[in-house]
């Protein structure tokens, strides 16, 4: 995991340094059912936070917001198998299976859950398999098993996955729902990201199918946060008003001027909104 590769993630530590650094442990590959994940925990904060990235990035997504989050909280990151620092998997695994030994090696026994894109659907799965190893739900942009896409958007992701199987890079990462049209310095990250860990292109396939969870998302008891970006694709927008419908107390944020990946685009936002969340938390 490439830990501070942006600019502003740099900057951040650069400043948290000058006022005392919170502790940061290098990263750590541990062993999980027939493979490897590698983690990282930065902080020393009462509460703990997990963050589960997307489909496409890895943990490194977080950068630009992980300095300012290990000043409050403890924190805990990993990669997916296959992505960044993480082997790929040798066969279908369980990812509920994954995070809960990546919480027990960071000795976290209870934590906020904030999942982006699929990472939101594994946070979802969790907290069903796990509720009382779930503090509080942030789903951004999430992803979870049992809400059907829309023609558009399936069309709309044949076309990244044919740009991505083709080396387009650049191509891609044009698509309009990702970022907005002057997040440039983002652009550039999701394209060396990728660029630099291909691995992670294809790397979710390999996540064992889990069981439909939308009749289910009433179980949910625990205090939970769906974030949106303004311009992301109409059916997570769709997705994200059916987890509020559904999900007893939940409530929804949609942080302008930013797409799917709003954490890079809007990081000062995205931290305020987690900040103020675990905050209010009352466990």
């Amino acid at each position: 995991m490439r830990l501070f590769s942006t600019p502003a993630a740099a900057i951040a530590l650069g400043c948290l340094l000058l006022g005392g650094a919170p502790a940061w442990a290098a990263p750590k590959l541990i062993p999980v059912d027939g493979g490897q994940v590698s983690f990282e925990t930065c902080g020393s904060g009462p509460k703990a936070i997990v963050l589960l990235h997307d489909g496409i990035l890895d943990g490194s997504a977080f950068d630009a917001v992980w300095p300012k989050l290990c000043a409050r909280f403890k924190i805990v990151r990993y990669d997916r198998r296959g992505y960044d620092a993480s082997p790929p998997a040798a066969a279908p695994y369980d990812a509920v299976a994954d995070l809960d030994a990546v919480m027990k090696a960071a000795g976290v026994q209870h934590a906020t859950l904030v999942g982006s894109s699929s990472g939101g659907g594994v946070a979802t799965d969790f907290a069903l398999a796990h509720p009382r190893a779930v503090d509080g739900l942030i789903l951004v942009g999430a992803a979870v098993n049992g809400f059907k896409p829309t023609e558009h958007f399936m069309k709309r992701t044949q076309t990244l996955v044919t740009l991505l199987s083709q080396g387009r890079l650049a191509d891609a990462v044009k698509d309009p729902y990702i970022l907005t049209p002057g997040a440039e310095a983002e652009r550039a990250f999701v394209v060396a990201d990728i660029t630099a860990h291909p691995g992670n292109f294809g790397a979710a396939q390999m996540i064992k199918d889990g069981p439909e969870v939308m009749g289910r998302l009433g179980e949910i008891k625990v205090p939970t946060l769906i974030v949106t970006g303004e311009v992301d694709i109409p059916d997570v927008h769709a997705h994200a008003g059916a987890l509020e419908a559904l999900i007893p107390g939940a409530r929804r944020v949609i942080v302008p001027n930013s797409g799917h990946f709003l954490y890079l685009e809007q990081p000062k936002a995205f931290t305020e909104l987690i900040t103020t969340f675990v905050d209010a938390e009352g466990r």
